[in-house]
This record gives C-alpha cells, structure tokens and sequence, in this order.
C-alpha cells in the first residue's frame, strides 16, 4: 500500500529533527504513540532495532503490555518485556522512572544504545519544572540528548508530530491514564500552565526546547572546565581544598557538588555548596550537608565523611602483602642490608632476629601514640584506625610518621625484616 503523502511528509520532517545514534538500536516501548513513531520510524529508516517493554505492576500496565505488543507485531519487530516491582515512596511516578530505567540499562546489550521517545513537548515541561525548583544551569538544560545508554533522538521533534505519524501508519498505540491525573505537577504544567505560556509566545515549547539545548552547550563546557580527582573510600570523599578555594565561583560550585555527590548526597542545595565551600576557606570548621554527611577540612584536604573510618581488627605480619583496612604491607626478610637506611616514614627495617612475633593493630589499642600522631598532622577522626606496628606488645613502629625503640639493627645484624606501607587510593575523576 502506498504510504499516504501527509505521512511521508512528516517522516520527512522528522528525519531533518531526528539525532539517531549510530549502532544497533533497541527502543523503550510504553504502548504510546510517541515511542510507537520512534519504533516505526527506525524499522521506516532500515534501521537495526528491537524493542523493549517494561511492566511496571500499575492498573494500567496490562493494557499498555497489550498496546506494546500490538505495535511490535504490526512493525516485526522483537520485543521483550521487563516485569519490575516498585519501591515505596511518596511519588509512584518517580518510583517507576527509576525502576524502569534501571530495566533498561540491564536489558541493554553491549554497544548497543537505549532509545527513549521524548519529545520537545517532554523537554518543555522539564525545563519549567525545574525552573520551580531552582535547579539553575543544570536544570535548564533539560533531558540530556546522550548519555550512554541512553539516546533520546526525538528531544527536537514535537509531540503532535509524533502522535499524528502514529495515528497515520496505523499503529495500535494508547494513552497512559497516568498523564492525565490531575496532580502530578508535570501533568499540571502540560494541560495547564504551557497552554496559559501559549497565549503569549505559540511556539513556547519550541523556544524551551531550544533554550535547553543552547544551555547544554555551556554546560557542558563548564563540566568539562570542572573535572577534578575526588578521593573515595566506603566511609568518605576527599578533595584537596585548593581546587575549590583557587577556582572561580562557577567552576568551585561544580566541584563541591562532585565533593557531595561521591559521598552520596545527589542534587546539593545550595546551601550544602555553600557550606563546603566554607569549609575549604577555613571559614567554617564543619558543615552537615545533609544525607549523615559531615564536611571538615583535613589539612590540605576536604573531606565529605559518611561516619567516623572503621578501625580494622588486628592483623599478623607476615612475609608477603598484608591488608589492613585502607593500608597494605609489603613485608620480606634479607640477609642482605638496604643500601640506605632509614628509607623514609613509608618504611620499616628491623632486625629479624630481635623483633618477636609482629602485629598491625588500630592506634585505638595504643593510647600512648596517640601524641605523636597528633603531632605529625594525622586528624582526629583518623587516629583510633591508624595501623601501629606491635613486637611483643610493644608499638616500634608508626607508619608514614616514626620509628620507635625496638628491633635496630646493628653490625651484629645478619637477617633485615623489611616493611613498605602504602595506603591504597580510589579516585574518581
């Protein structure tokens, strides 16, 4: 059957908007129109493409399954369907979003992108709602267009568009009741407040989908400028303080919000920025961002610290690499002497044969060092977990600060034990 002219014209104009990834596609399905004219678009265009569902156990769901399905056999196309079970929370909406999206991602194959249909319309509303919410720079670039796995091809094509394509090809598409509940907010900005905008720009959707784009532009230039190595661990985030009080104010705001995010605290207030901002100034000793975080400044770092560092049982030291919570020893014994002596703070070389059975044990277990950690810079909070190295019960060595009595060598020495510590890192840039 020949392809009706109207339709043919708006594939036309969907092709000059459309920003289709390259590599084999699979499309997120709903049962909708517009991810039905995303589907019927890639199968229109040749493209490599499957489709999945996602049932998200709503009144609904079952009817959209059936819609889903419809459409996928009416374009041949495969699909599969994703059953997920929702989490309890205050917004059933937001609960499927992540749920469905967290199906998605595992569905997807290696190399192959997630194609979502949002459409200008969808943008639109985004940028308002998080211009309620003062969401700044980062809010008015709306839905992102790519980020892997995700594509969202159609973020310039208008909704009506979409539907009035899928409604021409034939497709057996339905709506989702739930876009026409009354009180989410993002189904009172699209029957309410864009059509009130309307009256005084018609093509207001457009003009936000544009602003969003030409915003995400700059925004990305300033995350780009912003990247900067944040040191984790399960207990905190670190970052050294002069890359926030140095930079300018754009680009230390980013940074702290990078701080707090690697700590666990997603979408910052402006006052948790603020706050760590302070800290790094030394203006402030501490700040409680929220989520369990408090933020100090530790020497030339700043730390985010989710609760004080575990402090790591005792361990036995024996040739070979040994952990011990955050720290490993590398530890051997030689007749052979170092070629220099003493190695430095990272290391330890005692007489073999003079030195008893050795432990690692927390600092915690040894109040009497707790002085010399204090004076060689060690911080509060770090201190109880500091690993002390113990012969017959006695402290004879503090690592990365000092030696203490016991197990020296000397010319009567014939057998060196050798110890190197290191504290392992995790960065994330």
């Amino acid at each position: 059957m020949a392809e009706p002219r109207r339709l043919k014209e708006l594939a036309d104009r969907i092709h000059r908007s459309a920003d289709m990834p390259d590599g084999p596609l699979v499309v997120a399905l709903s049962g909708g129109a517009d991810s039905a004219c995303l589907l019927w678009y890639c199968r229109r265009q040749g493209l490599r493409v499957r489709a999945v569902h996602v049932h998200h156990g709503l009144p609904a769901s079952d009817r959209l399954q059936a819609a889903a399905e419809a459409i996928a056999a009416a374009l041949d196309t495969t699909l599969v369907v994703r059953r997920v079970s929702l989490a309890a929370g205050p917004s059933p909406e937001n609960q499927a979003r992540v749920a469905r999206y967290a199906a998605l991602e595992e569905e997807a194959r290696p190399g192959e992108w997630v194609l979502t249909a949002h459409t200008s319309d969808d943008q639109a509303e985004t940028v308002i709602l998080n211009l309620l919410r003062s969401s700044g720079a980062d809010g008015l670039k709306g839905i992102p267009s790519r980020r892997p796995p995700f594509a969202r091809p159609f973020l310039s094509v208008p909704r009506s568009m979409t539907r009035e394509a899928a409604t021409l090809a034939g497709l057996p598409w339905i709506d989702d009741p739930v876009n026409e509940l009354p009180d989410p907010l993002r189904n009172q900005v699209r029957h309410r407040l864009l059509p009130l905008l309307e009256r005084y720009n018609r093509r207001i959707r457009q003009s936000l989908a544009t602003t969003a784009r030409l915003v995400a532009g700059d925004v990305a230039q300033l995350e780009e400028a912003s990247a900067a190595a944040v040191e984790t661990s399960a207990e905190s985030a670190a970052m050294a303080a002069s890359l926030l009080t140095t930079a300018p104010p754009a680009i230390a705001s980013r940074r702290a919000r990078l701080l707090l995010a690697a700590a666990g605290l997603e979408a910052a207030s402006p006052d948790a920025v603020d706050g760590v901002l302070s800290v790094a100034r030394r203006q402030t000793a501490r700040h409680q961002p929220g989520a369990g975080l408090v933020v100090e400044r530790e020497g030339a770092m700043v730390v985010a610290r989710k609760g004080p560092p575990a402090v790591p049982e005792p361990t036995v030291l024996q040739p070979g690499v040994i952990e011990f919570g955050p720290w490993e020893f590398e530890v051997f014994v030689t007749d052979r002497p170092p070629v220099a002596m003493p190695l430095g703070a990272a290391w330890m070389v005692a007489d073999a044969d003079a030195v008893g059975d050795m432990t690692v044990e927390p600092a915690s277990r040894h109040p009497e060092v707790m002085r010399w950690l204090a004076d060689a810079g060690v911080v509060a909070p770090r201190r109880p977990a500091h690993p002390v190295v113990v012969s017959d019960r006695r402290p004879v060595w503090l690592p990365m600060v000092r030696r203490l009595p016991g197990g020296w060598v000397d010319h009567a020495t014939r057998r060196y034990l050798v110890v190197n510590s290191r504290i392992r890192r995790t960065w994330q840039t």
